[in-house]
């Protein structure tokens, strides 16, 4: 019987060469060099014989009826450098894979409809998962064993065992994989019965998630931290509803102890992938594209609801740093920095006392040091993690704002953590998003500029021949690999947040198309969407993916998106199919809890109210711009806007929008109509009346 494989370890890294690397010299490469991905050019020295996922390798596996060995991952995975170095680059490993088996690779950023099949199957056989991903398939790519990171003694071993139970017992792995592809398979949507969950799901589900939150360092409990965004914006929008201070506490305590430590860059803005302890002090320091574009939203929606001007702050610094670090000069954001930077983790950011004195000299620097955390004695590898969890001295913080530019001048000068080029649809998504939020939010003109070059660039660059079907990622400009649902769905949701930002019809009517498409290719017979679109390769049938993680739930972001272009265009048929996906999923919803949190916050959003707003005015105009003030201070999650001038809309604006059909400014001044379904308050021209009228039914 082969064992279970280990998660992938959550220590420290492995050294920067293992101690017999000299068998590795000179590798002869492979067939991964001419690809376009970074992570797998990153294995086109390894002297495994590794193939790209396509035909050649699978027709190879039939052939030759071997096994495939399938390893799954990413350009900035820390623990995907180390399973290389120790690993694949050692000749005694090529052998035996290059014998017995065919070797495969694939980038999961580009490939995530693979990647979510065979994690699915990795999690079943062992309860966990992550990246690295090891699986071994049978020719028919049906999968019979699996794990992480292996290190390499144990590798090899399981190497021998496994290659000797194909050979030995191929009834035994048949039966397995058969099983195994069986449960895979059942895609758990039920058909709904047309009524909305009961009200009591989400009161279970928010009160569970507030017992399971730490009361000192917030997040989850537990020995690791990690961002959950859509978790945490679900409970501020339920504060919004119920006016629960626990869910403003719980949240507040989250962003207040991830803001204040080593997660984030105190010095160039943005955050790290997740802590190793429970405190947030120690990262893996990779930063995701996609964490970073959802905390950014997390954080202006906090400096709203909340009132803190610190998380206002925090979103700033995280979206300036998007645009500098992570924008092409094309438009299109950057997926990822990588944790190393001259083969050692996190040593392009940590500090020492006398580093911080050689930029900042002897009266300035010790101020730093104390300001940022920094000691003698370090908290990570006799150097320190920056943080900001001391009380500042007076002028304290004058003083980094004085040093601020030098301090990353200095630190520019040491390796840097490799970028990884790559942009990713459903990712630069959600980077529109929150930009367009930014503008709406902090008034700051450069978001909006970055929001419209990112649409603009993946509306060129990433469609496919037929000029309505999406394409996942790009390289250089080239873009490739088919979209999944949540290309579609964030893309769609980008597109609706810059609409709200700047009016124009153009974002509107590109996102009603994708969502149009989306019903047309991904529909499922009973309810939702699947993750991959009709007719597309599918080793273990089309999955539906429902629940959220590290990102939020393709379905749970489309449907939410079609709620808002429901209220805008008038189409009943999407507020239809959104309760109906709603209706399947109750027994789900009282299972996963806010492991659904996008449906939990849909399912407030549908109970209402839910309005529509329509502001007739000169935009130039104070009073125009006062009830435009007046709605992007309350910021409110539970409405969406349309703005027309003074006279009313044109035809295609009204054709396209019928909420704003006759609605007109009144008597000379602007006028704002918050209605329901078409159905509308007294129309006002008060900032003050607007900000009441968009608060019935809610408490902030």
């Amino acid at each position: 019987m082969l064992a279970a494989a280990c998660p992938a370890p959550r220590g420290r890294p492995a050294p920067t060469r293992p101690p017999d690397a000299a068998a590795s010299a000179a590798p002869p490469g492979n067939r991964l060099a001419g690809q376009r991905s970074l992570y797998l050019r990153q294995h086109a020295k390894n002297p495994v014989d590794w193939y790209p996922w396509g035909p050649e390798a699978l027709a190879r596996s039939r052939t030759l009826d071997r096994p495939i060995f399938l390893s799954i991952g990413y350009a900035s995975c820390h623990w995907c450098h180390v399973m290389e170095r120790e690993v694949f680059e050692h000749e005694e490993v090529a052998r035996a894979l290059n014998q017995d088996f065919v070797s495969v690779k694939v980038d999961r950023e580009e490939r995530p409809d693979i990647d979510a099949v065979y994690m699915t199957a990795v999690q079943a056989m062992t309860g966990s998962g992550g990246w690295p991903l090891s699986v071994f398939l049978t020719p028919e790519l049906k999968p019979f064993f699996g794990g992480t990171y292996f290190p390499r003694k144990r590798f090899m071993t399981l190497l021998e065992r496994v290659g000797r139970a194909y050979k030995e017992r191929p009834e035994d792995l048949a039966r397995m994989s058969r099983r195994l592809h069986a449960a895979i398979a059942r895609d758990g949507v039920a058909a709904g019965d047309g009524q909305l969950p009961a009200v009591k799901v989400a009161r279970a589900a928010f009160k569970r998630a507030l017992e399971n939150m730490d009361p000192v360092w917030g997040g989850d409990k537990g020995r690791m931290k990690f961002p959950m965004p859509s978790r945490w914006l679900a409970m501020l929008h339920r504060h919004r509803r119920t006016g629960d201070p626990a869910l403003a506490a719980a949240v507040g305590r989250t962003l207040d102890q991830m803001a204040s430590g080593g997660m984030r860059d105190h010095l160039a803005g943005g955050f790290h992938r997740y802590t190793t302890e429970p405190t947030w002090l120690v990262p893996h320091f990779e930063k995701m594209l996609y964490d970073n574009a959802q905390l950014a939203s997390l954080y202006l929606s906090a400096y709203r609801v909340l009132g803190r001007a610190a998380y206002g702050a925090v979103a700033r610094q995280t979206l300036d740093f998007m645009i500098k670090e992570m924008q092409g000069e094309q438009g299109g954001f950057y997926a990822s920095f990588d944790a190393d930077s001259g083969g050692e983790e996190g040593s392009f950011y940590v500090w020492s006392p006398a580093e911080l004195q050689a930029v900042a000299g002897p009266k300035d620097g010790p101020v730093l040091a104390e300001l940022l955390g920094v000691t003698a004695r370090g908290n990570f590898e006799g150097k320190s993690i920056l943080t900001r969890r001391s009380s500042p001295r007076p002028g304290a913080l004058e003083v980094l704002a004085r040093w601020r530019e030098p301090l990353l001048a200095a630190r520019a000068l040491r390796p840097r953590p490799g970028l990884d080029r790559k942009v990713i649809t459903a990712w630069n998504g959600m980077a529109i998003v929150a930009m367009a939020r930014g503008y709406q939010v902090l008034r700051e003109d450069r978001y909006l500029t970055a929001a419209r070059a990112a649409a603009f660039f993946l509306w060129d660059k990433h469609r496919g021949p037929k000029s309505r079907d999406l394409l996942r990622s790009s390289n250089g400009g080239v873009a490739e690999n088919m979209a999944i649902l949540d290309d579609y769905a964030h893309l769609a949701a980008g597109l609706l947040a810059l609409h709200q930002a700047d009016g124009m019809l153009t974002h509107l009517r590109r996102a009603v198309g994708l969502v149009d498409l989306v019903r047309r290719d991904f529909a499922h017979r009973r309810a939702c969407f699947y993750l991959t679109p009709r007719g597309h390769e599918a080793p273990m049938g089309r999955q539906v993916l429902l629940s959220d993680g590290a990102r939020p739930s393709g379905n749970g972001v489309l449907l939410q998106t079609m709620l808002a272009l429901s209220a805008l265009t008038g189409r009943r048929g999407y507020r239809d199919e959104v309760k109906r996906c709603l209706s399947s999923q109750g027994e789900a919803l009282s299972r996963a809890g806010l492991g659904m949190a996008v449906w939990l916050d849909l399912l407030d959003r549908m109970r209402g109210p839910y309005y529509e707003v329509v502001i007739a005015g000169d935009p130039a105009a104070k009073d125009t711009r006062a009830l435009l003030a007046a709605y992007r201070l309350l910021d409110p999650h539970h409405a969406v806007l349309a703005q027309v001038p003074a006279a009313g809309p044109d035809d295609l604006t009204a054709r396209i929008m019928p909420v704003t059909k006759a609605k007109l400014a009144l008597g000379g001044k602007a006028t704002a109509y918050v209605c329901q379904h078409h159905v509308c308050k007294a129309p006002t021209s008060s900032p003050v009346t607007l900000r009441a009228q968009l608060l019935e039914g809610w408490k902030r």
